[in-house]
Parts: structure tokens; sequence; C-alpha cells
């Protein structure tokens, strides 16, 4: 994509959402997937997408450590389940294919989130790049508007909690770009809010602080950007041991003099 070409609209999400709880399906009502192990199973699917899972993995991601001695006939017998289930809500039983030593479950472009989302912070990178600020800002949007929640939320299990953490990693990423041109196209004000529930979210992230106290300054806030500082030192002291780094104490300096402050 071109950064002068319009921002692409989906006419419906994703088949496959990873991006909050999991969801199949297009349309109101999604997919039921009631079993924690049949979610377990094709969240981890969904997760190398393309690429063949072992049998090992999948027993591995349901029951870490300590499988039963059936777990390799549950895992088909699971597979089996979700081969139906997906032939029911999109005429197409074919999605998971047997390989020799485990699956693969086929997505075409556009039919997982994940993809969806890396797709569009690259486009909004690429924008950015070109200096075409008000077109990367709304693809990022896009891209942070898939978003439905915390990233594979209700599922338990080692391997899908580094996934979520690593998504969630790609989440911030993405929101610190947007909101930093955002900064710079003049939005203080209508940021405030929502980096006042990121810093809440995320207390030892020095340039969501940064970014908050910036916007809290430019909107005439002075004395809660300076409290804003406080409370950030006090959670990297407390949690960390650590002082804020270089750029955070001499945004405070910046504030404390009253001068103008550029975006960190």
């Amino acid at each position: 994509m071109h950064p002068s070409d319009p921002c692409p609209r989906r006419a419906e999400p994703p088949f496959f959402r990873l991006l909050g709880p999991l969801e199949v399906g297009h349309g109101p009502c999604p997919l039921p997937l009631r079993a924690a192990r049949q979610k377990l199973i094709l969240a981890t699917l969904l997760l190398s997408a393309g690429r063949v899972v072992p049998v090992a993995g999948l027993i591995e991601a349901v029951w870490a450590e300590r499988p039963p001695a059936t777990a390799r006939s549950q895992i088909h017998i699971c597979i089996s389940q979700l081969r139906h289930k997906l032939a029911d809500a999109a005429q197409d039983g074919r999605r998971i294919e047997t390989r020799t030593h485990g699956y693969v479950l086929h997505t075409d472009p556009g039919d997982l989130d994940v993809d969806v989302f890396r797709e569009e912070v690259a486009a909004a990178d690429l924008a950015a790049a070109r200096g075409c600020g008000e077109q990367a800002a709304e693809l990022y949007r896009a891209a942070l508007g898939l978003w439905r929640g915390p990233a594979l939320s209700g599922l338990q299990g080692a391997a899908v909690g580094r996934a979520a953490a690593q998504l969630e990693e790609e989440r911030i990423a993405a929101a610190e770009k947007r909101i930093e041109l955002e900064l710079r196209l003049g939005r203080h004000r209508a940021l405030v809010h929502e980096l006042t529930g990121l810093v809440g979210e995320h207390p030892l992230n020095e340039r969501l602080s940064g970014y908050l106290m910036t916007a809290l300054y430019r909107s005439g806030r002075q004395a809660e950007a300076l409290a804003s500082y406080q409370r950030a030192r006090h959670h990297l002291v407390a949690e960390l041991g650590l002082e804020p780094g270089r750029e955070l104490r001499a945004l405070e300096r910046a504030i404390l003099r009253q001068d103008d402050i550029p975006v960190l």
C-alpha cells in the first residue's frame, strides 16, 4: 500500500480472532467453543498458522509436563471435533490438515486478526517513514482497533501465556508510535484520557509516562504532569529499585522550568 492510498476498510472482522478472547466465525454469533481443551488446541494451531505443529507441541500446550497416558488420542479427538465445527462454520473441513507428526491449520489472507494487525502496523510504519503522519496515525488506529481486550484472554497455559505477552508488546509498541504521531499533530488534549489508562496498565513503561506528562503539560496541566512523574518514579523505585531514566528526568526538569518540550 502506498501512503497516499486510503486506509482499507474491512467489510467484516477476520474469521479467526486472537486479539481478545478466542473467537471464530463471521456475523454476530461466533462459533461456540466451550471446551477449554479445544480452545487451547485451536489457539496453538492459529499461533503457528501455515506451519506444522507436532502432536507433542499440542500435548504440551494442553497438559504442560503432566500429560495423561491418553493424551495423544485425546488430541486426535479434539482435532476431529474442531474439523467438524470449522466445516459447519465455513463450509470448509480442510482447514486442519494432518501431517506425519502433527497438524497444520491453513488460513487465507485476512482470516487471522494477528496477521491483519501486523500488516496494518507495517503499512503505518511505512507511511510514517515517508512523512505521511495523518495516514500513519489512521493506519495505527485501524490496527489497534482489532483488539477486543488482552490477547488470548481466558486461556491458560505457559505457551499461550508467552504468545499473549509477545502480542501485548506489539500492541504497546504500535500504540506508542501512534501516540507519538498524535502528539506531533497537536492532539495532546484528546490523548490524556487514553494515556492515563495505558500508564495505569503499564506503570513501568517510561515512554508512556513521558507521553502522558507531555500531553498534560501541553494541555496547561503542569501540576498534574509533575504528579504523573512522581507516580512513575514511585513505581520504578518500589518495583525495580531504579530511578527514572535520563529522558524522563530531563522532561520533568523542562516542565519545572516551563520550557517548550519536544516529544520523547
